[in-house]
């Protein structure tokens, strides 16, 4: 099933060739994608675009509350609300990021008062990671809003399909090596 997208489509020997809407009264300019079309990172990307822009035009406001709000770090909002204590190894592992990509979003959470690190007893290098109480209170917020966009990203598939893209999509992070996905 085709969705309305404003570009047409039209067909090259090559590729599909998608025409852009007019700007200031100069004609759309078509544009080749070669074999771009027929890659699966190249339509997992622009189907990863697509569904941060509903994600944020979604979640709206909420981003003022939170900063660089986005579906990554709702998911370690969720995790830490679900694994409370958690040290940065572990959730580095749960969210499928390095430590050092981790660091600086765990950094920003607590800044903004949503996350709280504490030393651990046994090991003082190590932080044990929760949630505070205005997280707890923008999760709760937020989580409403992220069922609305999940149902946005679905809303063509029958429950068939949406069972098969959910299991075909772990079955490609797992033989990629992922370990983020259970």
């Amino acid at each position: 099933m085709r969705q309305k997208t404003g570009m047409k489509t039209s067909v090259s020997k090559s590729a599909q060739v998608k025409t852009a809407p007019k700007r200031n009264g100069s004609p759309p300019r078509q544009i080749d994608r070669g074999p771009l079309p027929g890659y699966y990172g190249y339509n997992l990307r622009i189907a990863q675009v697509a569904v941060f822009e509903n994600f944020a035009k979604i979640v709206g406001r909420l981003a003022d509350r939170m900063g660089e709000l986005t579906p990554g770090r709702f998911s370690l909002l969720m995790l830490l609300k679900h694994n409370p204590g958690i040290n940065q190894t572990d959730l580095s592992r749960a969210v499928g990021l390095d430590k050092s990509t981790l660091t600086p979003a765990l950094d920003q959470l607590e800044r903004k008062g949503l996350i709280i690190r504490e030393r651990t007893a046994n090991d003082r290098r190590t932080y044990a990671l929760s949630l505070s109480e205005k997280g707890e209170a923008l999760l709760a917020d937020l989580t409403a809003k992220v069922e609305r966009h999940e149902e946005n990203i679905v809303a063509a598939l029958s429950g068939a399909e949406r069972a098969a893209l959910l299991r075909l999509l772990k079955k490609i992070s797992r033989s990629l090596g992922s370990g983020a996905v259970e």
